[in-house]
């Protein structure tokens, strides 16, 4: 119980959390006047509303993406290297944004407004494109992954 007492982590949030209720009380006890009208911008409800979406859809092309991984399992490149698709896939997206390619990531925070279904298929075509100047480079199931991904993101209803 001491160690969580004196760890400086917990007394700066402590501290944090007692500024936090003190301002709310100095909010509190001010008073409004009746004059006062909310004044709210319609675009800030559709902004926030694309947001969530590209949320929503984020995660639901990350739970697509897991689950074909899983399909898939282990693989064996030529060049022995064995791991599951995930690291083939990071590994195509890094050579793709090393060349100058948007890519999408996994990451929900609305700055991510690329399809998952039309970005899938620039994956594919450049694994292809990546095997024919590197054989090896990639697992030859790897086409095959972007198709059962697509599938994927087609059951999660994923754009």
């Amino acid at each position: 119980m001491n160690n969580i007492l004196n760890n400086t982590y917990h007394q700066k949030l402590n501290i944090g959390i007692n500024n936090n209720q003190n301002a709310y009380k100095i909010n509190s006890n001010t008073s409004l006047s009746n004059n006062t009208t909310d004044q709210t911008n319609s675009t800030d409800n559709i902004e926030l509303n694309e947001r969530d979406e590209n949320i929503v859809n984020t995660k639901k092309a990350y739970d697509a993406f897991k689950d074909s991984c899983s399909d898939f399992g282990y693989v064996q490149a030529l060049n022995g290297n064995c791991a599951d698709m995930s690291l083939y896939y990071n590994t195509a997206l890094s050579i793709m944004e090393y060349e100058g390619i948007p890519t999408s990531s996994f990451i929900p925070d609305s700055q991510n407004p690329t399809s998952y279904l039309s970005f899938i298929d620039k994956v594919k075509d450049f694994a292809k494109d990546l095997n024919t100047t590197k054989p090896g480079f990639l697992p030859d199931s790897f086409v095959d992954f972007c198709d059962s991904y697509k599938e994927k993101l087609k059951q999660y209803g994923c754009n």
